[in-house]
């Protein structure tokens, strides 16, 4: 992380205003990342680090970040590795546009990062989980009407670390395993697998479908040995989960369709325009 830190913070720093703040968690890290925090958050008052935090997890760290954030909304899955193009601005103005038509409190997800309520996090929050702790919260959400998923153009890039195949395997043994613990049902689990297999759902390639096939015995094995909880009951079937995910995920256009709504292209800009509100919609793997 110490590689990539500053560029990824400061690509966020440099294009917010005196609404925003940036909070990080630390959790012990040892490669150098803290003194280049504590560097940073000298010279951006903005920025606010919290080290040596003590949580074991993802789902820990995201939400003790929301925790300690002071306002009303909060920005997430801004990841130390990542670079953002200037967009986060035109996000937040879209966020508001969309909210202005909606009575009950949303999140809007994107790729690589969404916005929400920070009472909604706190209402429907991270569990306590490794990889696959998003679609833990995602499923929780859905089941309460309060996600939606916008189709966009790319607004991030991965700097430098690539992981290995080997620790490829063990990210997305962890992340099925935690699926399981989530609340998720082994059988419709396999029936999902098989069906994108063979190419029925048309979603993830037939060499993925294969992986989960073989995976996810074992990783159901090996949840059964951690703390497990409760899905929402209509999602402890992954494949109506992920149906309903797809059919929250919308183009702008799509969106302001099924609503009845318009929103004003102005209030986001020719930048929020360009970044999203695209014409096709793209897909979007969870």
């Amino acid at each position: 992380m110490a590689e990539t830190v500053a560029q990824s913070l400061t690509s966020i720093l440099e294009q917010i205003d005196e609404r925003f703040e940036v909070v990080v968690v630390d959790d012990g890290s040892t490669d150098g990342s803290v003194e280049i925090l504590k560097w940073l958050e000298e010279e951006y008052e903005a920025l606010r680090v919290t080290t040596d935090a003590g949580n074991s997890n993802h789902g820990e760290a995201r939400q003790h970040a929301i925790e300690l954030a002071n306002g009303e909304y909060v920005l997430s899955s801004l990841d130390a590795d990542d670079e953002f193009t200037p967009c986060i601005q035109q996000f937040v103005s879209l966020y508001h546009e969309l909210e202005d038509t909606k009575e009950n409190e949303f999140l809007l997800l994107g790729y690589g990062l969404y916005m929400a309520p920070r009472s909604l996090l706190q209402k429907i929050p991270y569990r306590s989980m490794g990889y696959g702790e998003d679609r833990d919260l995602y499923r929780r959400l859905l089941a309460e009407d309060a996600l939606l998923s916008l189709s966009h153009h790319r607004i991030r890039r991965t700097l430098g670390y690539q992981p290995s195949k080997t620790e490829s395997l063990k990210i997305g043994v962890e992340t099925i395993k935690n699926q399981f613990r989530s609340g998720l049902h082994l059988r419709p689990y396999l029936r999902w697998a098989f069906e994108e297999m063979i190419g029925k759902r048309d979603r993830i390639s037939s060499v993925r479908g294969l992986l989960h096939l073989i995976v996810a015995p074992l990783a159901y094995l090996l949840s059964l040995t951690e703390e497990r909880y409760e899905a929402p009951e209509q999602f402890r079937d992954i494949g109506v989960y992920k149906n309903a995910l797809m059919d929250a995920h919308m183009t702008l256009s799509e969106m302001e369709e099924r609503s009845g709504i318009e929103v004003d292209r102005n209030a986001i800009g020719p930048r929020g325009c360009a970044v999203f509100d695209i014409d096709q919609k793209r897909s979007l793997i969870d």
